[in-house]
């Protein structure tokens, strides 16, 4: 007779104390303890199949559906992205789950305990995740699959946008309209995705195989973590692009084009430059990157870059089914990082330089 697992066990394998253990899996908020801590214990109780008691119950199993885990819903992209997944497993007799995590790493840990673990037929993220020693041993028995940008450590299926080269597409069009000298507005570049720093990297690299080596300013925002978990609904992305918009206004920058990180931020930089007097594409050029419905609604339409959302969705559905429906040998015997090209997409929102008025005030 197998040995039952205790708390023990898993403060042994995670290198920490027992009481450590009780206060982390127990989500205490007595103690604070660093992501790497909770990390440890998290993917030591994962592999050694333990569970407080609080969640050992009897879950029935539910191969047809899948877990899709969400950072926000306050940005279209986001939305987008979930209906087409959610459309396309029906048409496979799947059903998906949309969890919205709101960002926080703790709600995140909260739906994987609940659906994973063999309740689900497969899970996708669409975000980095944040715990991705835990999600790679779940790998091992339910198809994990990955939309969007991953580390190279990180072992689970990825199905990736080469935003390296859509910031090199962005950058080519605004050099070929004369722009010399640009700032990219952005949230934090080192949360949640790798796709801000990556689009960042591809406009700078552009521009420095032209000699421009410093024409590209960053205006990010200033702080650790992101939190849509706010009343109102109202979108993280758009009040960053507000604040960080105004802030670039003050700052007397020289630039003639701004960047949103994605396109929520770049409508944001939109509605913040309109406020302060100034015109689109007139005084600034403006272009985002994701191309979701409401960029082509905007006044002006919105420059930005298609992801190719549709067939990502479409991909990681059938990975998933595929994967569950092949022989144990068979399902997780390789690990694929799968990446599309991005197209872009020339809407109104960006013009030739010109010479830019110098103030809100001033006429043309």
């Amino acid at each position: 007779m197998a040995k039952k697992v205790t708390s023990s066990d898993v403060a042994k394998l995670a290198g920490v104390s027992q009481p450590s253990v009780s206060l982390i899996l127990n989500d205490s908020g007595k103690v604070s303890f660093s992501n790497e801590t909770k990390e440890r214990v998290f993917a030591a109780a994962q592999a050694l199949g333990y569970q407080p008691k609080h969640q050992r119950r009897v879950v029935r199993r539910h191969s047809d559906m899948i877990l899709v885990l969400t950072p926000t819903l306050s940005n279209p992209y986001y939305c987008e992205l979930s209906q087409s997944i959610e459309s396309y497993a029906a048409s496979r007799d799947y059903h998906a789950i949309i969890c919205n995590t709101f960002r926080r790493p703790s709600l995140e840990k909260y739906y994987l305990d609940a659906f994973a673990g063999g309740k689900v037929g497969g899970i996708i993220y669409t975000f980095l995740p944040s715990f991705p020693r835990v999600v790679e041993q779940l790998a091992k028995e339910t198809p994990v699959i990955l939309i969007g940008e991953k580390k190279n450590d990180l072992t689970i299926c990825s199905i990736e946008l080469s935003n390296h080269t859509a910031g090199a597409l962005l950058a080519e069009h605004l050099y070929l309209l004369d722009h010399r000298d640009v700032t990219f507005i952005s949230t934090p570049t080192n949360q949640t995705t790798l796709a801000r720093e990556q689009r960042l990297e591809g406009m700078r690299e552009f521009f420095a195989r032209q000699g421009l080596d410093h024409c590209v300013h960053v205006i990010e925002a200033d702080c650790d973590t992101e939190d849509d978990f706010v009343s109102g609904g109202t979108s993280y992305e758009y009040r960053v692009a507000q604040a960080l918009t105004e802030q670039f206004l003050q700052s007397g920058s020289e630039s003639t084009a701004l960047i949103g990180a994605n396109d929520m931020i770049a409508v944001g930089i939109c509605e913040t430059l309109k406020r302060a007097g100034f015109r689109v594409p007139e005084d600034y050029s403006v272009c985002g990157f994701d191309n979701i419905f409401m960029s082509s609604l905007l006044s002006p339409p919105l420059t930005t870059v298609d992801h190719r959302l549709h067939l990502r969705s479409k991909f990681a559905v059938d990975m998933v089914v595929d994967r569950g429906q092949a022989p144990e040998s068979k399902a997780t015997e390789a690990v694929n990082k799968i990446e599309y090209a991005p197209t872009l997409i020339v809407r109104a929102s960006t013009s030739r330089r010109k010479q830019r008025r110098q103030s809100r005030d001033s006429g043309t």
